[in-house]
This record gives structure tokens, sequence and C-alpha cells, in this order.
């Protein structure tokens, strides 16, 4: 299944964190195009968000704030893998899933935010409702 966990060094502080969630020399070529950066909050405890596959995206994830329940399964094969992603963690993990591989989250938190860097823009046409959660 198309998918990595990867830890992360978090730098902490009295001021805080400061994490380094992805660099230009981790990618490869063909995902050095900037698709698209964004975040996801969840409002309150149990939200599910995703629920759906890409078929020319790759994404990259990870928990800024909160613990979040996440379900991966390859729409192709149906290989299907669950674990928890937590903000607190000593290692900050990061998410790579690719294309095919449907994804959903759950908030395990009364807060929670999840961070996505995508190598393609959005598209209608290229997401596909997967019910995962």
């Amino acid at each position: 299944m198309d998918y990595r966990l990867t830890k992360i060094e978090k730098h902490d502080d009295n001021r805080g964190e400061l994490v380094v969630f992805l660099r230009n020399r981790e990618l490869k070529k063909d995902q050095r195009e900037l698709g698209q950066v964004y975040f996801i909050t969840f409002g309150r405890k149990g939200v599910v968000r995703g629920n759906h596959y890409h078929k020319a995206w790759r994404e990259w994830f990870g928990v800024v704030e909160g613990r979040l329940q996440v379900e991966l399964e390859d729409v192709r094969t149906k290989k299907h893998t669950s674990f928890i992603l937590n903000s607190n963690d000593k290692n900050y993990i990061r998410l790579e899933i690719g294309p095919h591989i449907a994804h959903s989250f759950k908030s395990l938190t009364k807060h929670a935010s999840l961070l996505n860097y995508a190598d393609k823009e959005w598209s209608a046409k290229d997401t596909f409702p997967y019910k995962l959660m």
C-alpha cells in the first residue's frame, strides 16, 4: 500500500515548537510542483473528515493539534490499515499517501487541526467518495 509514516524532529524551547514539515529535497522531481497547501480543522470530538481518494494526487499530512484516528485503504487491493496521529508525541509524524489510497480522519479530541500539502490542485474530477468511517 502506497503510504509512509516519517518521524520528524521537533525543535522545542520556552517559546513553543518548530517543525520542518517537508523539504524540497525529500520530494521526487515529479512531486516538486506546488499543488496546494491547506489545513483542516475539527470542531469537536468525533468529527470525521476525508472518506475519499484521488487518482492523481500525492498528499502529505501532519497533525498540528489534537489526536486523530486515521483509516487508509488501497481501493484497488482493499489492503487496509489504521493508526493514531498525536500532535503531542515526542516526534512529529508526517503521513504521506499516494494515489488510490482512500483516507479518513476522525478527531479523538475536542479540537484538532491537520496540515496538508498536495502535489496537485484540488479538482472535483479527481475526488472519489469512499466511506471508511
